[in-house]
């Protein structure tokens, strides 16, 4: 297998980076099961596979199959990459398929895949390299009876522990993107995990899912349990009564303040890291200190506030979702045990990719403690439909489910969770809300504001995986583009792109003109740029967040041949000299 780095794709269309792979492929066997080639695709790819149409069909039934499969191979590549963080979000393009000079050496395939800055190539070879290999495997019934397992199997071992040191998408950032390219939104990496969303005046920097645009101060505020509750007493907000503790002794006369029932977390982790609820007692008081102290002192202690907590999700100061977090738990049937029923979880999760399991349930000490407050032990047979929570809150260590409650939730609680995100200045914040009764107002039912999320996960549930459009829509109102018009030609090409330019100005639309050798901003006034090519310069003022449109004037040459860092423009104008 070899790589080609080209400038240009076949259709015509505006040539972005890519990467083309040569790849060769040995005949497929001549009772080639395509069903059963596909049930193994279809279980660990992100959406159902949908061969397109071809009208070429080739006459040759060797060179068919092997389009098939390159096909395959050009859809399987990427969606393996994303499962390790690495976001090639589009599926390749298969170029071509040649055949042999000699009868008996493999054809050649050639597959475009887009180049993604900031990733070596090295990793799509060998994700590639990877997928070429189990689909010829399972073509040739070569991966033994159960081909899925054996395949994740090997991703566990062999794969993965070469590919997840250089993910660059977090989940959230994953489903950023992913949301970004369903609604046309450019975007691109930009070094470290930093991901530019849109052009010019619509631009944001994302990293998880915090964008450029919340205050770091609060950020800052928000990481820290105890200034984030300052914070917000002195606004008028309602929060948990806390003291900060070093050590047992301190805790022990906290406790005697505040009175039972308590919480204990450390101070300054979030995804329910360390956190113990319901402390009765000293005893139970000592068990929890020792939890949260794994992640260092000082520790908080809260007056327990009654109720369950709900995920408010603002965006942009809209609400986009609302969900109550509950935690893990089996559902019954009236006939197996919740030992039965925690096994037979766990054993559904190995049927999905490594990537997209969820945490496996333990049948723990914490777990047998949180059946016994229910009356239950893992010998229980719970009735048909029943919930049986395996932990006593929601966590990112070992997951939870939620459950929709936007429709039920109070206009108060909702301008509550508006109001902590404003307050701490934040775009994107999940606002946790300990409540009784979500349908009521705080102020009516002694609900109170756990935490201030910074950095929400994003893309998780299902709640947050429809919320994403709207989310994105909020953020990107225009689709996150500014108009960007192509002008082909020599001198008459370059005055037509600065006549359009002025014409934007007095328009009141901050036009900025470029060439590959000069660039002038919405005055024509000199831009000066330390750039040396046009994708350099049209990236730069791309980048700029004081350009609200922008005209290119190119060449015939480099709109032949040129790479842009634009997947389209609002329109291109042959411009012929005179």
């Amino acid at each position: 297998m070899t790589m080609t780095t080209l400038p240009s794709l076949a259709d015509g269309s505006l040539r972005q980076p890519q990467q083309v792979l040569t790849i060769r492929l040995g005949p497929l066997p001549a009772d080639m099961s395509w069903p059963l080639l596909d049930a193994w695709l279809h279980a660990w790819l992100e959406s159902p596979l949908a061969e397109p149409a071809r009208p070429d069909i080739p006459h040759d039934p060797v060179e068919a199959q092997l389009q098939r499969l390159a096909w395959r191979i050009a859809v399987a590549t990427p969606a393996l990459l994303r499962g390790c963080g690495i976001p090639l979000l589009a599926d390749g393009k298969v170029l071509a398929i040649t055949p042999p000079q000699d009868a008996a050496a493999p054809w050649q395939c050639d597959i475009a895949f887009a180049q993604l800055d900031g990733v070596a190539a090295a990793l799509l070879l060998q994700a590639c390299d990877c997928c070429v290999r189990w689909l010829q495997a399972v073509a040739w019934q070569a991966a033994g009876s159960d081909p899925l397992s054996a395949f994740f199997q090997s991703l566990a071992q062999d794969i993965l522990p070469r590919l997840l040191p250089h993910a660059i998408a977090a989940p959230s950032s994953m489903a950023l993107l992913q949301a970004a390219a369903n609604l046309g939104i450019p975007w691109r990496h930009e070094g470290n995990g930093v991901f530019q969303l849109g052009w010019g005046v619509h631009l944001l920097h994302a990293f998880t899912s915090r964008l450029d645009s919340d205050s770091s101060i609060g950020i800052r505020a928000a990481g820290n349990k105890q200034l984030a509750a300052q914070w917000l007493r002195q606004a008028g907000l309602p929060t948990a009564v806390q003291r900060l503790v070093g050590n047992g002794e301190q805790a022990s006369t906290a406790a005697q303040e505040l009175g039972w029932p308590l919480v204990v977390k450390p101070l300054a982790r979030d995804r329910g890291e360390g956190v113990s609820i319901g402390i009765g007692n000293y005893s139970q008081l000592q068990l929890a200190l020792d939890k949260a102290a794994h992640f260092g002192w000082p520790l908080l202690l809260e007056q327990q506030a009654a109720g369950v907590c709900h995920r408010i999700l603002v965006v942009g100061g809209r609400v986009m979702y609302v969900v109550k977090r509950l935690p893990v738990a089996v559902q019954g049937d009236g006939v197996r045990s919740i030992q039965a029923l925690i096994d037979a979880a766990n054993l559904q999760q190995l049927a999905l990719p490594p990537w997209r399991r969820a945490p496996p349930l333990r049948a723990d000490d914490d777990t047998r403690a949180c059946l016994r407050e229910a009356g239950l032990q893992l010998a229980s047979v719970p009735a048909a439909g029943a919930w049986i929570a395996l932990r006593a809150i929601e966590s990112s260590a070992d997951g939870g489910r939620d459950e929709d409650m936007l429709a039920a939730a109070h206009p108060d609680n909702l301008a509550l969770a508006l109001r902590a995100a404003a307050l701490f200045g934040l775009e994107v914040a999940g606002i946790d809300m300990i409540t009784p009764d979500i349908a009521q107002p705080w102020h009516a039912n002694g609900a109170i504001i756990n935490e201030v999320n910074a950095a929400p996960a994003l893309g998780a549930s299902q709640s947050s995986r429809d919320a994403m459009p709207q989310l994105m829509q909020q953020l990107f109102p225009t689709a996150g583009r500014i108009p960007v018009e192509l002008f082909v030609g020599g001198a008459v090409a370059e005055a037509a792109a600065r006549q359009r330019r002025d014409e934007l100005h007095r328009a009141g639309v901050a036009c900025y003109f470029t060439s590959a050798q000069h660039s002038e901003d919405a005055t024509g006034q000199r831009h000066h740029l330390a750039c040396d090519s046009l994708y350099q310069r049209c990236l730069a003022l791309l980048s700029d967040r004081s350009v609200g449109a922008l005209t290119i004037a190119v060449t015939p040459a480099q709109w032949q041949e040129e790479v842009l860092p634009l997947d389209r423009v609002a329109r291109v104008l042959p411009c012929a000299d005179a």
